[in-house]
């Protein structure tokens, strides 16, 4: 899952992941409050066939209606996702922010930039969230291809 409100930072990402080999199937929300209906199967999200619960979820910071903040916080509060994995992925470049993010639960902090060569090296060790949290791990192999 990918919360980003920049169609173009999310079109960045996904064709990041496309090239990387990555083929899991990427749902983008643009805004925290649309995060948080994903996230709990509310509303036009209900169908969990079309809109499963994710093994990853990548937060930017700065969203429109409730902020990357709330929505970690929120995630964290909810027994059933408090081990999803969340990795903020940021334009921000103020160490106080990616300190609270890790505050409120984040797993990892990368800074937003058109190489995302950080992501790429984080998303190397993407196995190591599915092997450390059971949350929907089984559904989904992160993995790049050869």
């Amino acid at each position: 899952m990918l919360v980003e409100d920049c169609a173009e930072d999310a079109s960045l990402v996904q064709r990041a992941f496309k090239k990387w080999g990555i083929s899991n199937p990427v749902q983008v929300v643009s805004d925290g409050e649309k995060a948080v209906d994903y996230l709990a199967g509310q509303g036009v999200y209900g169908d969990r066939k079309r809109y499963p619960l994710p093994c990853l979820a990548l937060l930017d910071l700065n969203l429109p209606q409730m902020s990357g903040f709330e929505v970690l916080e929120w995630v964290r509060t909810r027994p059933e996702l408090s081990n999803l994995p969340v990795v903020v992925l940021s334009g921000t470049k103020d160490p106080t922010h990616f300190d609270q993010a890790h505050k409120l639960g984040a797993n990892a902090c990368v800074v937003k930039s058109l190489d995302l060569t950080e992501l790429y090296e984080l998303i190397q060790h993407l196995n190591y969230f599915s092997l450390a949290s059971d949350f929907n791990n089984s559904a989904v192999d992160w993995t790049t291809e050869p």
